[in-house]
């Protein structure tokens, strides 16, 4: 790091955080942090959501600088503290003010003692890596391979089990222990009633949370981020026959665009025109993408960043023909062959271009999150359709007469509980988590507050919306609770604010509480409850004054969407970031109706977290 500017030899022309800075928080070193995230954001394209990550990247460099100038000229191969002169290769860094304050802060007493309970802690961890040198990412591929798993990673409890194995295959009770007490844990969470921002393996260990708990993951992956597979999800079948009912309503669209082509209609899935919300050119600058592959067959093997710029080159070099930059982000297929290989790191593998720039043909780069209609490959695989749902997961698709019988796919309406609460998750991992809204908003289980819970058993329905409501006393918070009218019937959603005491009623046929009067009473009652047991003293002729808005929002033209739009309304919400929806509904997303790719989004959004979860 840089000296500060008063004390650097070179006056103004050089701006940092002196070695003599011992607590990287400090506040009085936001004006240099901003200099030098300026000055990476000037030599590196990257997001603006990576500064805190970066930052703290810088803060372990300057701390790694400190140590490697301490043991290597501070002191002897005895250990035995030295007192040399400023290292002339540095002299450009650092002044001599600056070194002297650095030497004389290691010759204390205080800094020695520090020093050497941190190297008794390092050279005696309660649970030692026991792998080597092989790191994290390595020793996950290698149990990957060896077990031949379809898997793209380990759960961070597993990994961190692994590594602790010694090379008699033995190992250690304390270790055993904690690896089956983050077994229990991951199967008693509920993502999105849990509170609890750690990780499964910080809880197990009851350590705080942090990014490198276990190493080599990737850019700022907690390891909340990694327990994704063996938290509670609903269960596979109903997942299966779900994602069944799904790919049997994109072949009978297909069929449909069939249909229409032969009666005469403008083919809407023809390679020249695409979907109404895909840009069928790359637009200018950076763009997320998905990328795919023609060969052997039409698929998605990862996602990136587009650089559309004039002028763009790749390593110095010119772009090859009808090809643009691409930043690897994610390899779905990490053993997919690079279009272009690359030179410069002998990358063939999408799997080794993660994190670096590779060409990539510009028409096998889809822009944004939306997937094309047809794919331009001749040879027969995925087609688009089901390739948007499935990505590289070849899953059969059963015929439609029997995914009609077994999951009624003719209704195309997300009636299973397990299926709302699927993307109730989807909406916490994908949305709440990253955008820190956990104490803005939270999710009721359908399942436990149906009408027919309601009706059968309101005391338990009372009690469990009660605790849900007394665990956030503290703060204003907007609790979705997706409603059914019982047996499959029809859904709708009840947004609850038991802070200021506001219902919020989206109902997709326009139909106002009264319609189900158990459900506004058990939550009224509930309301209530609350209210006593926050000892809130209202008048008597006001305890009933609870406030119900019927919102207008967008109205379903069939009978068989209430579910997508369920979904759709907490998701709006949630990008919104606000806990009041207003009468006439937001202004951004306030329509008569939803538009078909409007639902198909939700569909495709489902599917894939489906298949991210890797259940089935």
């Amino acid at each position: 790091m840089m000296a500060s500017n008063e004390d650097h030899p070179h006056g103004d022309e050089t701006v940092g955080v002196p070695i003599t800075c011992d607590n990287w928080r400090n506040k009085q070193l936001n004006e240099a942090k901003d200099k030098i995230w300026s000055e990476i954001k000037r030599c590196f394209d990257i997001e603006e959501n990576r500064r805190d990550h970066c930052l703290k990247l810088a803060g372990k460099l300057l701390r790694g600088f400190r140590t490697f100038l301490s043991t290597t000229f501070l002191r002897d191969t005895e250990g035995t503290f030295v007192d040399a002169e400023l290292p002339s290769k540095y002299a450009s860094l650092i002044s001599p003010k600056e070194w002297e304050t650095f030497k004389s802060k290691r010759k204390t007493q205080e800094f020695k003692s520090v020093s050497e309970t941190n190297r008794q802690r390092a050279s005696s961890p309660a649970y030692p890596y026991r792998k080597g040198r092989v790191g994290y990412g390595r020793l996950e591929q290698s149990i990957l391979t060896k077990e031949n798993s379809s898997e793209t990673s380990l759960p961070a409890h597993v990994l961190w089990k692994e590594a602790r194995v010694g090379k008699d295959g033995k190992i250690k009770e304390d270790v055993q222990q904690i690896f089956e007490k983050c077994e229990t844990l991951s199967q008693s969470i509920v993502p999105y009633e849990d509170t609890d921002c750690r990780s499964i393996l910080s809880r197990a260990l009851d350590v705080p949370e942090y990014s490198g708990r276990v190493r080599g993951k990737g850019f700022g992956i907690t390891q909340k981020s990694l327990n994704i597979k063996k938290q509670k999800t609903p269960s596979n079948k109903e997942l299966q026959q779900t994602l069944e009912a799904l790919k049997a309503e994109v072949l009978e669209l297909r069929k449909e665009r069939e249909r229409d082509r032969a009666a005469g209609f403008k083919d809407t899935s023809d390679k020249d025109s695409i979907n109404c919300n895909f840009q069928p050119t790359i637009p200018e600058g950076i763009s997320p993408c998905h990328l795919y592959l023609a060969r052997p067959t039409y698929r998605m093997v990862g996602k990136g960043k587009v650089h559309n710029n004039l002028g763009e080159l790749l390593h110095t070099k010119p772009l090859p023909t009808g090809s643009l930059k691409v930043s690897v982000d994610i390899a779905l297929e990490k053993d997919a062959l690079l279009p272009h290989p690359d030179d410069v790191s002998d990358a063939t593998l999408l799997g080794d271009a993660i994190g670096s720039f590779v060409a990539w043909p510009t028409d096998l780069i889809i822009v944004g999150y939306e997937t094309p209609t047809k794919s331009k490959a001749k040879d027969k695989g995925i087609a688009r359709e089901i390739e948007s749902v499935a990505s590289q997961k070849e899953i059969p698709v059963a015929k439609k007469t029997e995914i009609s019988k077994r999951t009624g796919a003719k209704k195309k309406n997300p009636s299973n509980v397990g299926v709302i609460n699927t993307y109730m998750r989807y909406l916490y991992d994908k949305l709440m988590g990253p955008r820190g809204l956990e104490q803005r908003f939270s999710f009721l289980n359908p399942m436990k507050t149906n009408l027919t819970e309601m009706i059968r058993k309101p005391d338990e329905v009372r009690t469990y919306v009660v605790e849900r409501f007394m665990a956030d006393t503290d703060r204003e918070k907007l609790f979705f609770l997706p409603f059914n009218t019982g047996d499959g019937g029809h859904w709708l959603l009840v947004a609850i604010n038991p802070f200021k005491e506001i219902v919020y009623y989206l109902d997709s046929l326009h139909k106002d509480w009264t319609t189900y009067p158990a459900m506004k009473t058990i939550v009224d009652t509930i309301i209530q409850t609350v209210r006593a047991q926050r000892k809130i003293q209202v008048p008597k002729r006001k305890a009933n004054n609870i406030t119900w808005n019927r919102v207008e929002c967008p109205r379903q033209r069939n009978n068989i969407d209430c579910g997508y739009y369920t979904l759709r309304f907490m998701k709006e919400t949630l990008l919104m970031d606000r806990t009041d929806i207003p009468s006439d509904y937001f202004d951004e997303y306030r329509c008569a109706y939803y538009s078909k790719d409007q639902l198909d989004e939700i569909k495709e959004e489902l599917c894939q977290f489906i298949i991210e979860l890797q259940v089935l």
